[in-house]
This record gives structure tokens, C-alpha cells and sequence, in this order.
């Protein structure tokens, strides 16, 4: 009988095929996931437009404070200059033997400090100019442009409407990132329940050596799995109570803005109110000093007053321009919180 010897067949099966799975979302956690994520994309988002707002009103503020230092500091040069003239008056005057040497020093000492008033206006312009500077991104020491004439005052009535807190970026970006604290504690409480997935999966075999159409086959499958949290030692109820303090602290923190921009706007009115009183009484004062100067130049021409007199008449009115220019800038500065308060760019039409 002869013995033959087994030789194994060698078999080369080529094989593609795709695997997938999907995950219900039966409780809603993904959705939930999705929600947070974008209400942290808005908030983002409101967050830089409320450092573009914050930046506008800085950069228009210090513009008005540049103009106000620079009218205020061409007061203050007036005054000096009449303190000086007083005072080289009074030294021909003692030097002539009219007067005793009291009066000169107190016309030097005011002229002094006529000087160092002088010299803090320029540092008070200074300091503004490179705050603007440094805001804009100009150069230290660039020319910043020359502005000329009055700016108009936004009329604003006794209040302003409570719905205007709503164009606040901050206040959206609170409310945002509540949002996204109450869409996490939903994906949390979705967690406590059984996740269901489909795992699929499709491909086609064959064998190279078969003819063409022959030996070759195609499967697929699609399965269905369960996932119980039964044993997580505590995970989930942690993840839990950290989604519910986030409410509470992003609840916190939206209440805190919401009043704080109440605050803002009532004490921007409240400045509003009192500067126009202020802005109409030294209006008034700087017209009563110029008619008195008038007045005096008049009797100067007839020849009825001396030189002291005028120049008297002209210090205090240099002083009540300094006066009103300070109350009118001051006025616009806070025009431009309370326009930055209630988010910016509306009318009181």
C-alpha cells in the first residue's frame, strides 16, 4: 500500500471592510454637550466685543480729557501771566517808595503758585496724551491731531430705558456662560442612565487564485450594545454637584453684572445731572466776569481805572473759563461711561 505524504493547499484570501459605531443619543447628553459648547463660543465671543466697547470709551475719554487739559492749561497760562504782570506792578510801585514790601511778597507768592499751577496742567496733559498714545498705538512722543470748537452733548432724559442693559456684552457673555453651566448639568444627569450603541461593519472577501466572480463574497453586520453605569464610585454624582455649583457660581456671577450695570448707569445719570447744573451756574459766573471786564476796559479807555483793575478783571476770567472748561469735558467724559454702560452707540430718540 503506498504511503503518501499530506502537503497543506496554500489559500490567499484578500479581504476590505469598514467599521463604525454610533451612539444613540436617547437621554440627550450629546445634545446637551453641544448646547454648553456653543453657549461658551457666544460667550467668548461677547467677551471680546466687550473689550472692544471698554477699549471705544477709553480711547474716547482720554480724547476729551486731552482737549479739556489742553484748554485748561491755556487758562492757567493766562492766569500766570496776569499774576506776573500784578506782581512786576507792584514792584515798581514798592520800588518807587508807594508801598511797603508786604504787598510784594504776596504778589510773588501768588505768582508762584500761579506757576506751579501752570506746571501741573502740563503734566496733567501730558500724562493724558501719552495714556492716548499708548491706546491707539502711537509713537511716545507723535503729535496727536489738533481738535478746535465744542463738541454737542447727547441729550439724555431722566433715565434710560432698563431694556439697553440687554446690548451689554458682558451681560451676554454672563448669560452665556450660564447657559452652558445649565446645558452641563443636564449632559451630568444623562449620564446616570445606560448609553446605547450601534456597531456596524461591511466589507468584502475573496480569494486572488478564483476566477473573477467566483470565490469572492460580500458580509455585513450591524449589533446593538448596552452600556449600564452601575458601578462608578461616585463619579457621576460628583460630576453632578460640580454642574450644579457651576449654576450657582455662573448664576451668581450673571446677578452680580446685571446689578452692577444697573450701578454703573444711575451713577452716570446721577453725574450727568449734577455737571449740567454745574456746566449752567459757571456758564453763567464766566458771563457776569466778562460783562465786569468789559466794563472795566471801558473805564480803562475813559481813563477812569488803572491797569490793576483790568488785569484783575482778566485773571478771574481766565479762572471761571478754566472752571467751566473743567465741568463741560468732565460732562462729556461721563457721557461716554453711561453710553459704554448701556452697550454702547444708541440715542435718546
Amino acid at each position: 500500500m503506498p504511503l503518501g505524504v499530506g502537503i497543506p493547499r496554500r489559500t490567499d484570501v484578500g479581504a476590505a471592510g469598514v467599521k463604525a459605531s454610533w451612539e444613540l443619543d436617547v437621554w440627550g447628553r450629546e445634545a446637551a454637550k453641544t448646547k454648553a459648547a456653543d453657549a461658551d463660543s457666544r460667550a467668548a465671543k461677547f467677551t471680546a466685543e466687550q473689550a472692544d466697547l471698554a477699549l471705544s470709551a477709553e480711547v474716547a475719554r482720554l480724547w476729551f480729557a486731552v482737549r479739556g487739559a489742553r484748554e485748561q492749561l491755556a487758562f492757567l497760562e493766562a492766569e500766570f501771566a496776569t499774576r506776573l504782570r500784578e506782581m512786576e506792578i507792584v514792584e515798581k510801585t514798592v520800588g518807587a517808595g508807594l508801598l511797603d514790601s508786604d504787598p510784594l511778597s504776596s504778589a510773588r507768592l501768588a505768582a508762584a503758585q500761579a506757576k506751579v499751577d501752570e506746571g501741573l496742567g502740563r503734566r496733567r496733559l501730558a500724562a493724558a496724551e501719552n495714556a492716548l498714545r499708548a491706546l491707539i498705538g502711537a509713537t511716545p512722543g507723535d503729535k496727536l491731531p489738533e481738535a478746535k470748537g465744542s463738541v454737542a452733548m447727547p441729550t439724555f432724559g431722566a433715565g434710560v430705558p432698563s431694556a439697553l442693559l440687554l446690548r451689554r456684552p458682558d451681560l451676554a457673555a454672563a448669560a452665556a456662560r450660564l447657559d452652558a453651566a445649565i446645558s452641563r448639568e443636564g449632559a451630568a444627569i444623562a449620564d446616570f442612565y445606560p448609553s446605547v450603541t450601534l456597531n456596524g461593519q461591511a466589507g468584502w472577501q475573496a480569494d486572488p487564485a478564483s476566477r473573477i466572480g467566483r470565490g469572492s463574497s460580500s458580509f455585513w453586520s450591524l449589533t446593538p450594545s448596552l452600556d449600564l453605569p452601575l458601578f462608578d464610585a461616585g463619579r457621576r454624582e460628583a460630576n453632578l454637584e460640580v454642574a450644579r455649583a457651576r449654576i450657582d457660581g455662573s448664576g451668581a456671577e450673571w446677578t452680580k453684572a446685571v446689578l452692577g450695570a444697573f450701578r454703573e448707569v444711575e451713577d452716570a445719570l446721577a453725574d450727568l445731572r449734577e455737571l449740567a447744573l454745574q456746566e449752567d451756574l459757571t456758564a453763567r459766573v464766566l458771563a457776569a466776569v466778562r460783562v465786569r471786564l468789559a466794563n472795566a476796559e471801558a473805564r480803562r479807555q475813559a481813563g477812569l481805572a488803572n491797569e490793576n483793575e483790568i488785569l484783575i478783571a482778566r485773571r478771574d476770567e481766565a479762572m471761571a473759563a478754566r472752571t467751566l472748561s473743567m465741568v463741560v469735558w468732565e460732562r462729556r467724559q461721563v457721557a461716554v461711561r453711561l453710553a459704554a454702560a448701556t452697550g454702547g452707540g444708541w440715542s435718546a430718540q
